[in-house]
């Protein structure tokens, strides 16, 4: 079976929106094929009723408790639109949350906070990051969040939430704002586990056969390095400012809960530097390896080529035109030849052994 060909990553080509207006409402996304699709939470410490599906109408028209309405899929503009100016989003925030490219950011407003930023996870098959921007509004019993595609891992806070005595129902709406930073914030970790191991495996392959494909790994372990890197950054700075935050969304019972996230995200920090110094090496050590692979290959042509120096010599004098050559006319001469060669070829070998040349 033939080996893989690893391909380098590309980076994604960004859909243009020059010459627009702010606050134009373009989804500049890929994942336009999926209709996107609704489930709204509303509960209590007595309650919780989920309802799903593709229209604003599934959203409860008077509020009983705290409400969460997560929308997975930004291909439908208008429901996005709809969405947010019926809770009273700005119109730029609006455009932010289409724009899928966003730099994760927390924005201040009178009655809500907004904040937009990465989940990260990692793709076995192709052994690289997928990225997924997620938008949140943070109302007083209110949360939105916007999902890029479907498929999470939010998945425990629906449990929880379902749960009868849960933290999740007894806290504010700001507690589930935190756990869905915290959630994502975890995944980081994850994906930072998988990507060590995916380092010591290639480490393991360059030690041992390096070649183009190994060159390859290292190279697409950089850019996913450099996108954690982009990304776990302004995380930091959007948690910090969560953390001093003096907005009335945010209990101060809360805020510690945002601090140990904060806390998290160093750590992150820290562990990306980590990998990225280890990826670093591993170039070096593929360099390396390569250089010796070379020197051992011209060390190898090199001894041949000093076997066959004297024997060479040997054949040649004797491959002269010359008319009067005293051997020539030895009877056992060829035999004699043969003879001083191989004496020759075996004293080399002996000599080169003492050496530890081979």
């Amino acid at each position: 079976m033939c080996a893989k060909k690893i391909k380098s990553k590309k980076w994604q080509k960004r859909p243009s929106k020059s010459g627009l207006p702010p606050g134009s409402h373009v989804y500049t996304g890929q994942n336009t094929a999926t209709i996107p699709e609704m489930e709204v939470f509303s509960y209590n410490t007595d309650f919780c009723h989920r309802n799903t599906g593709n229209t604003q109408n599934i959203i409860p028209a008077t509020q009983e408790g705290k409400l969460w309405v997560n929308i997975n899929g930004l291909s439908d503009v208008d429901l996005i639109k709809i969405i947010c100016e019926k809770f009273g989003v700005h119109i730029l925030y609006q455009e932010d949350i289409l724009n899928v490219y966003q730099r994760p950011k927390l924005e201040e407003e009178d009655a809500y906070l907004f904040a937009t930023f990465k989940s990260l996870s990692w793709n076995e098959d192709a052994s690289q990051i997928e990225e997924e921007q997620i938008s949140m509004v943070l109302f007083k019993d209110i949360v939105l969040t916007f999902q890029e595609k479907p498929g999470d891992n939010l998945n425990q806070l629906r449990e929880k939430l379902q749960t009868e005595g849960s933290v999740i129902r007894e806290k504010g709406s700001d507690y589930l704002f935190y756990r869905i930073l915290d959630i994502t914030v975890d995944e980081y970790f994850d994906l930072l586990e998988k990507l060590g191991d995916y380092l010591e495996k290639t480490e393991d392959e360059v030690l041992n056969s390096p070649g183009e494909e190994q060159l390859m790994k290292i190279q697409n372990s950089k850019k996913d390095i450099m996108v954690i890197r982009k990304y776990i950054y302004p995380m930091r700075d959007l948690m910090a400012k969560l953390v001093t935050s003096e907005h009335f969304l945010i209990d101060s019972k809360t805020k510690k809960y945002f601090k140990d996230v904060q806390d998290h995200t160093i750590q992150i920090m820290e562990n990306t530097e980590t990998y990225r110094d280890i990826n670093y090496s591993l170039k070096d050590i593929y360099l390396n390896s390569m250089s010796q692979e070379m020197n051992r290959i011209m060390k190898i042509l090199t001894i041949i080529s000093t076997f066959f120096i004297p024997l060479t010599f040997i054949v040649g004098v004797y491959g002269m035109n010359f008319r009067h050559m005293p051997e020539l006319e030895w009877v056992h001469g060829y035999y004699l030849v043969w003879i001083i060669m191989l004496i020759i070829v075996i004293g080399l070998s002996i000599w080169f052994k003492r050496k530890h040349w081979f």
